[in-house]
């Protein structure tokens, strides 16, 4: 079963750390979702995640060689791109998982399994367990957000019917549990790299809101007055800034002036941690992604496909992507999609 170790060591040449965070200089597209002896999977693969130094990657599969055709659902995975390894995050043989997001240094991996009755979960890459962390008898619900250093975690708790009824905070070294709000619908979310604040969205009387609440103070703020129905967001680590999508564009959002600015005429899918780089899905067909680069306004094509939040490394260099494309990178024939990597510089 999948719920047991498998380590693939890559044949051949590996990473070194540096490598793995900054890549070569000049933009290429690599394949990640490969097993650890570089041969494609037999499967599709998607929803990928990458911790912001670029080592690590989750991502889910229905890979044969996994055995993950043999559930139900899916499988998720963490792939390290320094030694190939590639390793199944535990799962009792019969959830499937949303979109994993990972902690800066790819330790913690949160992620949401199951369907019928959704479990805010995370994994811990040094002891290999995965573990529900919500509070006793708030154990139904999404993860939502994963702050940098691991510690915090936001999610959503209700039952299989309104599993985003409340939101909670919860500080997985001390264990402490906070209650953000209640009765409603709890969205994405978001936090600084400390966890002290914390950015979300939820359902008010003109549709989706987005706040941000530092957690020390009590202090709320809303940061999409009057632009529309918010969903993306992404909070920088120092707190200083948010990118959020709101009615159909972008805005990035200076918490110390309390001033939002539109940078683009589409909704932000995904950032970088430090909420500068915007990943945007561009194109007729909305599957041209680009990142934008919200302080200069610079563009660079990353290729056709989609991403989802937490898929973009430090400083935008690299953007972990789902594609069918079979021109990408050479011997792609698997006939499924796959996730790549692609470095921007």
């Amino acid at each position: 079963m999948l719920g047991t170790a498998l380590a693939l060591a890559v044949s051949g040449a590996t990473l070194s750390a540096a490598e793995a965070e900054a890549g070569p200089r000049a933009p290429r597209t690599e394949r990640v979702s490969t097993a650890g002896d570089g041969a494609q999977l037999d499967g599709r693969s998607l929803d990928a995640g990458i911790s912001a130094d670029g080592r690590y990657v989750a991502f889910a599969t229905k890979a044969e060689r996994l055995r993950c055709h043999q559930q139900t659902y899916t499988c998720l995975v963490l792939k390290d791109r320094v030694t190939g390894a590639l390793t199944p995050i535990p799962n009792g043989g019969d959830s499937s998982w949303g979109t994993p997001l990972l902690s800066r240094d790819g330790r913690r991996v949160g992620h949401t399994a199951g369907t019928k009755s959704p479990a805010p979960m995370v994994y811990d890459r040094e002891t290999g367990r995965n573990v529900n962390v919500g509070a006793p008898g708030h154990g139904t619900g999404l993860l939502r957000a994963v702050s940098a250093d691991g510690d915090t975690v936001a999610y959503t708790s209700g039952d299989r019917f309104r599993p985003a009824r409340n939101l909670r905070v919860r500080d997985l070294v001390t264990g402490a549990d906070e209650l953000v709000g209640g009765d409603s619908w709890f969205g994405p979310a978001s936090l600084s790299a400390d966890g002290g604040l914390l950015a979300y969205t939820t359902r008010g009387a003109d549709g989706v809101d987005l706040f941000v609440r530092d957690r020390g103070t009590g202090a709320t703020t809303q940061l999409d007055r009057g632009l529309g129905d918010a969903g993306f967001v992404q909070l920088a680590g120092n707190g200083r800034t948010a990118l959020f999508a709101a009615g159909g564009r972008t805005y990035a959002y200076d918490l110390r002036k309390g001033a939002a600015r539109e940078v683009a005429g589409r909704p932000a899918e995904a950032a970088s941690p430090d909420a500068r780089h915007a990943v945007l899905a561009e194109g007729a067909d909305g599957t041209a992604l680009t990142v934008l680069d919200v302080r200069t306004g610079r563009r660079t094509p990353v290729g056709p496909g989609a991403v989802t939040p937490g898929s973009v490394t430090a400083g935008g260099r690299a953007v972990a992507f789902t594609s069918a494309a079979t021109d990408l990178v050479p011997g792609d024939t698997n006939g499924s999609t796959d996730i790549f990597l692609r470095h921007t510089r």
